[in-house]
């Protein structure tokens, strides 16, 4: 293999046994061949360290790194493999996921467009429940995608985050975005250590990268497992969401002042914050709001961890606390009425089609007689 190759593909690993196999095979299988593996695993518990060491520790695409201690969260990988890569680009994979065979052959096509990119967002992807060490069932996957024309952005920043980020919601994964190595670097982007690490970084891409490409082909097999970590709801990783919350403000608010176009228009950037806020809300807290009953404890704690950031009377906090919830719980109210409006629909078809079933025996018996 080539000392500098196409990709560097960064998978960080805890606790992945039962999918690493999958994960790391589903690579190591692309069409495209021209590319390296880094695997760095945060002192996993399980066999997942063993099993990477034995099945790939020869394997000449493969890089193989292991922390002494657990640091508790994949940016630590990531950011350990963007420093460690070779690759043109860095794509990150996560461990309980895999690729299709061709996905590295698409990124590539799309990389070299227009004398090359700096940043490439999927704008689909396959999901599947599976949740076991077999290889991955192709005919039972569900398809996502955007309704996003395939394409670059525009090249002006105010109107590139106007039309994509500040007035749209974007759905974003650390997996959907591929970068160059080089444009990362030098404009120094990295994922800080909390929840939702994948929100700023991707706002960061948007930011800086001057060519910025759409692709609508769909290559990646996201597991929705309800224990991994995006999924957890209980009383600790509330704590850590909530913390989050404002280190990942303050990682926006770094960006933005790096950007003149944004900085000094107080729209825009309000606009642009509100929405990355609203981003890391729906990966982050939004499980723990979509029921419509939010309890005032949690309304408290996010409250808190903003207010430092944004004073009390921003058009943010504004937003988030007397609109924000309201704004969900009418969602739900209405999602409910609609419910029972279609039962209600349902029961008089139901009971017009007994009554003609009535007339018709009564018709039927007036005859006879």
């Amino acid at each position: 293999m080539v000392d500098t190759p196409f990709f560097s593909i960064i998978v960080p690993v805890y606790n992945a046994e039962r999918y690493i196999r999958i994960c790391i095979n589903s690579i190591l299988e692309q069409t495209f061949k021209d590319f390296e593996i880094i695997i760095v695993d945060d002192a996993s518990t399980d066999n997942s360290y063993k099993i990477c060491k034995e099945l790939y520790g020869e394997n000449e695409r493969v890089k193989l790194f292991r922390h002494k201690k657990n640091l508790g969260f994949p940016s630590f990988g990531r950011n350990e493999g963007i420093e460690k890569a070779r690759g043109e680009y860095i794509w990150f994979v996560d461990n309980d996921d895999a690729i299709l065979p061709n996905a590295l052959e698409k990124l590539h096509k799309a990389a070299q467009l227009d004398g090359g990119v700096d940043a490439i967002h999927l704008l689909g992807r396959y999901t599947t429940p599976q949740d076991d060490d077999k290889p991955i069932n192709l005919t039972e996957l569900t398809l996502h995608l955007e309704n996003r024309p395939e394409g670059f952005l525009d090249e002006n920043i105010e109107k590139r985050l106007t039309e994509n980020w500040a007035t749209n919601r974007i759905w974003l994964a650390t997996w959907m975005g591929c970068y160059k190595r080089k444009f990362l670097n030098e404009n120094k982007i990295r994922f800080s250590h909390q929840r939702g690490e994948d929100v700023p970084v991707a706002f960061a891409a948007m930011c800086f990268a001057k060519k910025y490409f759409m692709l609508r082909d769909s290559v990646y097999i996201w597991r929705q497992l309800e224990e991994s970590l995006s999924h957890q709801k209980n009383l600790a990783q509330l704590r850590n969401c909530i913390f989050s919350i404002s280190k990942c403000a303050v990682q926006i608010s770094e960006y933005i002042l790096r950007i003149p176009q944004i900085r000094d228009n107080r729209i825009l950037r309000e606009q642009c914050m509100i929405q990355s806020i609203t981003n890391h809300f729906h990966e982050v807290i939004f499980p723990l709001y979509n029921s419509g009953q939010v309890s005032p404890e949690l309304d408290q704690a996010v409250y808190e961890a903003l207010l430092p950031i944004f004073g009390e009377n921003t058009t943010l906090f504004k937003y988030f606390f007397h609109g924000f919830n309201t704004m969900w719980r009418q969602v739900n109210i209405l999602a409910q009425q609609n419910y029972l409006l279609r039962q209600k629909d349902e029961l008089i078809a139901q009971q017009s089609k007994l009554l003609e079933q009535m007339n018709s025996l009564l018709a039927q018996q007036n005859l006879s007689e």
